[in-house]
């Protein structure tokens, strides 16, 4: 796939504005990128009876979670087979059946066409039996979250996912057990969806952006220490996984739920938009998706989760913690907001130099220390990989060269 798009540094020191902020990269990302991976679509939970279903986008393609009447899970494009119409608007429900609000067509839960107003007016001209709703080409779960693909040669999910398998269990099966989603909400920042890719995994801005936070955070919920990421005892770590990447910490703390223990957390990125969340001492596990609307415009959709045996009061506070921590207007959550629109705006300035993620390359490899940018750089690879002609090539980049570039003024 060629591009007339303008060839751009994306890595693995340095990265081109544009990639931020140009309209034609963007739609080549949601083509390349969005419409050719492994995307989340919903958590086991949202599925469990018959008939219930979740609405989702693959780039800029509608489409339908939904368990059929013979108990399995399918993904079908959200687009009736006649005029094109739409057929399910709301995020999640369920239904006994899908009818077309324009012409009443209707649906099984399986995606078979069962009838159709007026049939006779086709004169035997139209197979119902043919016309049923089109199948996504690739679905497939993972320790309870569902993803799907609409290139029919993706890789199996499992090794696509690849080195984050482990990661992603630790979040989907905390401490060993289902999780059931107790809630899901919505937000819109104004800013590229990579910003907070990147975001997740570098802890170099945690203790300056959000040093107010970390401390009232502390208080609230009765933590040890000052309650930022470096004061922590323990080993953190940056963690190139493939194309994806992890901010991966294992200290020692007395955690809300457990006595002394040996705990881990981890903000997983799973290329290209599925952060996961896991965090023993906060008794927090969630997710967010990244939904991009456009170049300087991002849906986030965060999923709170929880073990399915918790208790009601479990619940409550877990959802209290998860939103003082990470949601839009928590703590943290509203920094991060804040200086995303920041950046989206100081990125117009085209000639301010490259974007420089160059922290820790002296670390041989893929684990590198907490403010360093092995997870941030493997990020990038992905898009190099997925985006092909449109990104300048890694190999013989040193970097010494590409901080000769960063120093330009252009």
């Amino acid at each position: 796939m060629t591009s007339n798009c303008k060839r751009v540094h994306a890595g693995p020191y340095i990265v081109d504005r544009a990639c931020y902020t140009d309209p034609e990269i963007f739609d080549q990302e949601v083509e390349r990128i969005f419409e050719k991976s492994w995307v989340f679509i919903a958590q086991a939970s949202e599925l469990a009876e018959i008939g219930d279903y979740r609405t989702a986008l693959i780039g800029r393609q509608p489409v339908i979670a939904i368990r059929g009447e013979d108990g399995e899970i399918r993904v079908f494009f959200n687009s009736c087979r006649h005029k094109a119409t739409m057929l399910l608007t709301e995020k999640q429900g369920n239904c006994q059946k899908i009818r077309c609000p324009y012409h009443h067509w209707q649906y099984d839960t399986e995606g078979n066409l069962k009838s159709i107003p007026r049939y006779e007016a086709y004169g035997g001209a139209l197979d119902m039996t043919r016309l049923g709703l089109v199948q996504v080409p690739r679905m497939g779960e993972v320790f309870g979250l569902v993803f799907a693909s609409l290139d029919p040669d993706a890789q199996p999910l499992d090794r696509y996912i690849g080195d984050a398998l482990p990661y992603l269990k630790d979040v989907a099966l905390y401490l060993g057990e289902d999780m059931t989603t107790i809630g899901t909400y919505d937000y819109v920042y104004d800013g590229n969806w990579k910003l907070l890719m990147e975001n997740t995994v570098d802890d170099y801005h945690a203790e300056y952006l959000h040093d107010y936070a970390f401390v009232q955070r502390a208080k609230v919920f009765g933590m040890e220490d000052s309650g930022g990421f470096m004061s922590e005892e323990g080993s953190h770590f940056s963690v190139e996984l493939g194309r994806h990447g992890a901010f991966d910490q294992h200290d020692d703390k007395r955690t809300l739920v457990t006595q002394k223990v040996r705990s881990r957390r981890v903000y997983l990125n799973v290329f290209p938009s599925l952060i996961a969340l896991y965090n023993p001492v906060w008794d927090v596990t969630g997710l967010r998706i990244m939904i991009p609307e456009a170049v300087d415009r991002t849906r986030v959709i965060n999923y709170v989760l929880a073990p399915k045996s918790a208790d009601s009061e479990r619940i409550r506070l877990i959802g209290e913690r998860f939103h003082y921590s990470w949601g839009p207007g928590g703590r943290a959550g509203v920094d991060d907001i804040h200086v995303f629109a920041q950046i989206q705006k100081g990125l117009q300035a085209k000639a301010g130099g490259k974007i420089i993620i160059s922290r820790g390359h002296e670390t041989p490899g893929p684990n590198g220390g907490p403010t360093e940018d092995h997870a941030v750089r493997a990020f990038w690879s992905g898009w190099r990989e997925f985006m092909g002609d449109i990104a300048e090539p890694a190999d013989g980049q040193t970097i010494d060269a590409s901080m000769e570039q960063a120093y330009a003024e252009n």
